[in-house]
């Protein structure tokens, strides 16, 4: 048989139908340094997310078309976007093996967006 058949069967494979997409493409993860002046003179550090609405998305929260639940945790996972509608939908970063992020560019498309995703899970050399 094909090596590139074999390769893809061996691999776990999930789809996962209407996915609505509300993450903002200006979201990003801010790390923030502010100074006190007034009492000791303090440093504080934080963390923000600054821009808009960060969609984080875990594995075990999807279902696959038949309705089961999808594991907590994926080796490498690959996670390739369908897009349902007009929308131009992306993922922010790289995924995880429990979760991934997920954004709607909202310049051409009024609203959320709706996706499919195919999931994969690849085993890396």
């Amino acid at each position: 048989m094909n090596l590139t058949l074999d390769y893809l069967k061996s691999n776990r494979k999930w789809l996962v139908p209407n996915l609505i997409v509300w993450g903002s493409i200006y979201s990003f993860d801010a790390f923030l340094m502010m100074v006190e002046e007034n009492s000791s003179k303090r440093v504080v550090f934080s963390y923000s997310v600054i821009g808009g609405k960060d969609q984080v998305i875990s594995f075990d929260e999807l279902c696959d078309f038949n309705g089961n639940a999808l594991p907590s945790e994926i080796v490498n996972p690959v996670v390739i976007i369908i897009p349902r509608d007009g929308s131009r939908c992306f993922l922010v970063g790289r995924p995880s093996n429990t979760s991934f992020k997920i954004a709607c560019d909202r310049s051409s498309f009024i609203g959320q967006g709706l996706v499919d995703l195919l999931i994969m899970e690849v085993d890396l050399p």
